[in-house]
Formats: structure tokens, C-alpha cells, sequence
């Protein structure tokens, strides 16, 4: 693995960790695995390393959204899969994949293995033009991270998820393409 991947492996399960050991009463799924799925069978997937409190096994991931992690994204791994909600209500599985030499990626799901969009780390300044006037215009007293979220949804229409920060308070933006606010939270 390269040294990005591993950093983002990782970073990725010390935040998860971290969350879930300051949440212990939390109801969120998180299912993990210390190393990638590599096996084609998903009951051939066994973690050797103890897993943190209130955590299930990747194996333990509905079939279909494995099977669709590997007919659509072959080469790729899964490292983490969180329960975690979509911005407009409703549960959700949040899958992290990665593949060396290639974008990591989170694929969301519905809890019955339904896809819902990819996600991708990108810069803020590649973000349209439009989102990014909205953002200085109508959020101006907020302050968005580097890095927002390219979605590509099911229907291959594209969105851009925006987290904001305003003292000790976050907020969700999903914007549009065009730049129209599709969801706030």
C-alpha cells in the first residue's frame, strides 16, 4: 500500500475510534476490519485485531453492497463502513474503499444495500463557481473546510457537500451543480 492509503487508513479508524469511545451510548453500526477485504467471499473476511466496542465485522455487511463494491469498483478494498445519516433524513451505510494509485472513495448505501452516491475528496476551490459566491454570500460568518465532497449519485447527476463552521457549530450544505441548496443540516 502507499504511504496515502495507509495514512488514510489509519487516520480514518483513529477518528472512527475516537467517536465511537466518546459515543459509547451511541446506536451507530460501524463495521470494520484492520486490513481490506481481499477473499471473494464475504464469509471468508475475518479480522485478526479486536475491534473497537459497538463494532461489527465487515462480513457482517449486507452481500449486495460488497458484491456491488466489487463488480463496480474492482481493485478496491473496503476498510471501514459506518452507519451514518443521508442529509435529507433516513439511514444510510457510509463504505470506505480504497485501491492503491487510485482516489479513496466513500459509496453510501441504503441499510437494504440500495446505492446512493460516491463520494470524493476534492478541493474547495474546485467547487463551481456558484457554490463557492453562495458560500462567501450567504454563509460568510461560516468557515468551510479545504476539502468538500464531490457526490455522484446513482442517476450520475453530480452534487457538492459542503461542511461549514461557525464557533462550536457545523453544518451540512448539499448544493446542486448549478448551485441551488438541495439540503442543509
Amino acid at each position: 500500500m502507499s504511504f496515502k492509503t495507509i495514512f488514510f487508513v489509519t487516520t480514518l479508524i483513529t477518528i472512527i475510534t475516537a467517536i465511537i469511545s466518546c459515543s459509547s451510548n451511541s446506536s451507530e453500526t460501524v463495521y470494520q476490519q484492520h486490513g481490506p477485504i481481499k477473499n471473494a467471499s464475504a464469509d471468508k473476511v475475518i479480522s485478526n485485531s479486536p475491534l473497537p466496542k459497538g463494532a461489527k465485522p465487515l462480513h457482517s455487511l449486507p452481500e449486495n453492497i460488497i458484491e456491488y463494491v466489487k463488480k463496480y469498483y474492482p481493485g478496491y478494498s473496503i476498510i471501514i463502513a459506518v452507519a451514518d445519516p443521508l442529509c435529507s433524513g433516513g439511514d444510510a451505510i457510509d463504505v470506505s474503499i480504497v485501491k492503491t494509485n487510485s482516489p479513496d472513495f466513500s459509496l453510501i448505501f441504503k441499510p437494504d444495500g440500495t446505492f446512493v452516491q460516491q463520494e470524493e475528496d476534492i478541493p474547495l476551490s474546485s467547487a463551481p463557481s456558484q457554490i463557492q459566491s453562495i458560500l462567501k454570500g450567504n454563509y460568510s460568518d461560516y468557515s468551510p473546510r479545504n476539502q468538500i465532497e464531490k457526490l455522484t449519485l446513482a442517476d450520475k447527476s453530480v452534487q457538492y457537500s459542503v461542511d461549514l463552521i461557525k464557533d462550536n457549530i457545523s453544518k451540512e450544505v448539499i448544493f446542486s451543480a448549478k448551485g441551488s441548496i438541495v439540503c442543509e443540516n
